[in-house]
């Protein structure tokens, strides 16, 4: 797909897909001939991402480093929910009911807010 049907799926200008590439958040078009871009699954699920975060009202800054996290270890999913743990972290390094505490207030307010 193109750079303005990349954007029109994800209901935003074909600007703020350029500033994505450009801050590395989503990979550069797969060339596909002389001057023809291609954009596929992989960068809507990326943008995507990227979307639902700063929709909970992150930082572009730091989306960028929780994005980074793509080789984390996927722990839990359920209803669309994925937990996962950088592997570099120990497991006994893991305060349990903090995390679970901070998981659930943040999935309060990401419900709480209106999708796009």
């Amino acid at each position: 797909m193109t750079l303005s049907e990349l954007a029109e799926q994800l209901e935003i200008a074909p600007r703020q897909v350029r500033f994505l590439i450009g801050e590395g958040i989503l990979p550069p078009a797969n060339k596909t001939g002389r001057s023809a871009d291609a954009y596929d699954e992989t960068h809507i699920e990326k943008a995507r991402r990227y979307l639902a975060l700063h929709r909970l009202g992150m930082k572009p800054a730091s989306i960028k480093v929780l994005m980074s996290f793509e080789d984390a270890v996927p722990i839990a999913q359920i209803d669309g929910v994925e937990l996962r743990v950088h592997p570099d972290v120990q497991p006994d390094a893991i305060d349990i009911e903090k995390v679970i505490q901070h998981l659930a207030d943040a999935l309060r307010v990401y419900s709480a807010k209106e999708p796009k």
